[in-house]
């Protein structure tokens, strides 16, 4: 993905999830899984957008719960039921979102 962007002309932009141990209160040997986590559990979902035309990179057949992302994380573990709940929520509109973008501005196979 970095080299397609490099070698891209005009405005490029990448967001990378990058887990952070100190700031995210998780055990450093755990950061590998917390980051695979994110996309399995559609929290940081996996696609580009290129010429207007959205491509998901990545479809996760069978989601895990937010829950699993959230519980390994001390930053969140003030969060109650109900707020695991509205996140999940979020997270499931975001991905449908997500895949009617890809509908409606994807690749026209014809």
């Amino acid at each position: 993905k970095i080299r397609t962007a490099r070698e891209t002309r005009g405005f490029r932009f990448l967001l990378m999830l990058s887990p952070c141990p100190t700031g995210w209160k998780h055990p450093p040997d755990i950061t590998i899984q917390i980051a695979r986590l994110a996309t399995e559990t559609k929290v940081f979902p996996i696609y580009e957008v290129e010429d207007g035309v959205y491509k998901i990179n990545k479809r996760i057949k069978k989601p895990k719960p937010v829950s699993e992302y959230l519980k390994l994380q001390g930053r969140f573990r003030h969060l109650e039921e109900q707020d695991v709940k509205f996140i999940q929520g979020e997270v499931d509109r975001n991905w449908d979102r997500l895949i009617k973008l890809e509908e409606a501005f994807g690749e026209k196979t014809d």
